[in-house]
């Protein structure tokens, strides 16, 4: 009888560490390209949809523009939104943020004109057929500032995911979409009066999701190397909450010399860290993929902090952060990563928590 006990409860143990894997999961297959529908959103149905299109702009001169346009369901907080949140870092040595919110209803999506636009009557948006070309736009103001912000998109490497694009975090899917692997930009940017005419290059992904990230995810990081047509290097990781192994849900995506691979992200292993304008966050991480490589990923020098509730009042803030579960900080720099076997690679990182 006590043996019949302990083998049930060994079973137990092990239906319950299976079914605890499965919830953390990347899709299955290898690179896949995307498809001119994937541009558009997912999304737009359910209670709590949160959407991504984020651009990570990469100038001459150090200087840095983020651009991230949006959608989003907060259930009874308020009504679905589109939005777009901006940041423009090292313009004459001055960070400016600015985001954007409008009701959903006068979100544009045009296929005919591969338009995607906040607002039929604010320039906001971007445009093109991928990977042929596209443009991102943006002239508003807020405070007194005006941002006025022109770029086109060439040479731009074909969109791709892994798999069907879904990860498995319990029982929500998380979609990632990396639509712009590496292309050409060049344009110009103008905030507050002071204009720059701009060249670098640009990373775009696309995440989207039916359950709040606040209350999915405990953070977030993405790593950038970007050195020829021929030569990048992109890391992005979602851990999520309560993943007491550290299982994590990403992909390492690599050109080398032409040869474009993909392998999924399997855990991170080890994690030290270290306070950043306020909050503990993670200076060092060790990252295992699923081939079992290695790959540590350090912070070198970090350049911002950006949070979209960080623009409320102090009431309003804690009255947002109590109903989401917890408040998306965002923290861009500079880093590197190293794996066995290759150069360390200097590159640009993106991490987020939910504080």
């Amino acid at each position: 009888m006590k043996i019949q006990v302990f083998s049930s409860l060994l079973l137990f143990l092990f239906l319950v560490n299976e079914r605890g894997i499965s919830q953390v999961a990347n899709p299955n297959g290898s690179l896949n390209s995307l498809s001119n529908n994937d541009i558009w959103a997912q999304t737009l149905t359910g209670s709590h949809f949160n959407e991504f299109w984020t651009y990570h702009f990469y100038f001459e001169n150090d200087l840095k523009v983020h651009i991230t346009f949006s959608v989003a369901n907060f259930g009874s907080l308020k009504s679905p939104v589109s939005g777009v949140q901006i940041s423009v870092d090292k313009l004459d040595g001055e960070l400016y943020q600015l985001s954007r919110e409008y009701s959903i209803e006068h979100l544009v999506q045009d296929k005919e004109k591969h338009l995607f636009q906040n607002r039929i009557d604010r320039e906001l948006f971007f445009q093109g057929k991928l990977p042929k070309e596209q443009r991102v736009r943006i002239n508003t103001s807020k405070d007194g500032i005006e941002y006025d912000i022109d770029l086109n998109i060439s040479n731009i490497a074909e969109g791709v995911k892994m798999g069907n694009g879904k990860y498995q975090i319990g029982n929500e899917e998380v979609g990632i979409f990396t639509h712009i692997p590496y292309a050409e930009a060049n344009g110009y940017v103008k905030v507050n009066g002071k204009r720059k005419n701009v060249k670098g290059t640009v990373y775009m992904d696309h995440t989207f999701q039916n359950q709040t990230t606040t209350r999915l995810v405990d953070s977030g990081y993405r790593f950038i190397h970007h050195q020829d047509e021929n030569n990048w290097e992109i890391l992005f990781m979602m851990l999520p909450e309560d993943s007491a192994d550290r299982k994590t849900i990403g992909y390492h995506l690599t050109n080398r010399n032409g040869e474009i691979k993909i392998q999924g992200v399997n855990r991170i292993r080890e994690m030290s860290k270290r306070n950043l304008f306020g909050e503990n966050v993670a200076r060092t991480l060790e990252i295992e993929l699923e081939n079992s490589t290695t790959i540590r990923m350090n912070r070198r020098v970090d350049t911002e902090k950006f949070s979209v509730l960080g623009e409320l009042g102090r009431i309003a803030r804690r009255a947002a952060r109590t109903f989401l579960g917890g408040e998306v900080i965002h923290f861009r720099g500079e880093g590197t990563i190293f794996e066995t076997g290759e150069r360390s690679k200097r590159g640009y990182y993106n991490y987020f928590i939910v504080s």
